[in-house]
């Protein structure tokens, strides 16, 4: 009986350390299983506050951005209510520069060169408006409607309706066409392209105005 009671007493001690040991193993696999899913959802975390930090330095870039169009608005406001003539010009020569191929610096700078801004400015070579389109010349070919001559519209796109005739015709060769565009075939003024060159750097000094390209879209 004896014998039989020990040999009971080592299977129940065996069975309850092996429960212990199958319990301590599933606590054991239950704590490496939740460390990993700790460590994964920490490296999650971190992930999303990456995310949330970049967002954030979006959004205050965006902000800057924001902030600063409202100043250009406020600025570009001010200036065409203050000088209302200037900024039809410049509205004019943007949307008909891109008609034509042309960069609106340079036909801001030819412009300039030309009339100074003056809508109205007439030389006594029979040349008009802010282009200076010469009336005698060109009066039949494009069927000039001298009505309108002083119109700024009107009279930027005969100028680059011109000016893109003599591109076309030196196959690109944009100091060639502007040359034309000042003197024709009769006159020999090499420095009307140096000039035109000069005025768009001073509205543009990083501008990449080079004649020798044949490029009319420069600096895109």
């Amino acid at each position: 009986m004896k014998k039989n009671k020990k040999s009971n007493v080592k299977k129940i001690a065996f069975l309850l350390v092996t429960l212990l040991l199958i319990g301590l193993t599933g606590l054991f696999m239950g704590l490496v299983d939740f460390n990993r899913k700790y460590e994964k959802k920490k490296e999650n975390l971190n992930i999303l506050a990456g995310e949330v930090f970049r967002l954030e330095q979006t959004i205050d870039r965006n902000n800057q951005k924001i902030k600063a169009y409202d100043l250009l608005e406020f600025k570009v406001n001010a200036f065409s209510t203050r000088y209302s003539l200037f900024s039809r010009i410049l509205d004019s020569v943007y949307h008909k520069s891109r008609k034509y191929g042309f960069h609106p610096d340079l036909v801001l700078g030819i412009v300039k060169v030309e009339s100074d801004f003056d809508p109205n400015a007439v030389s006594f070579k029979g040349a008009y408006g802010l282009m200076q389109v010469n009336l005698p010349v060109w009066r039949k070919e494009l069927a000039i409607d001298k009505n309108r001559i002083f119109d700024v519209d009107y009279n930027i796109d005969l100028g680059l309706r011109i000016l893109k005739l003599y591109f076309d015709e030196t196959k690109g060769n944009l100091k060639l066409a502007l040359h034309l565009y000042n003197n024709g075939y009769l006159y020999n003024n090499t420095s009307y392209a140096d000039k035109v060159g000069s005025a768009v750097l001073a509205f543009r000094p990083s501008a990449q105005f080079d004649l020798t390209l044949g490029n009319p879209g420069y600096g895109k």
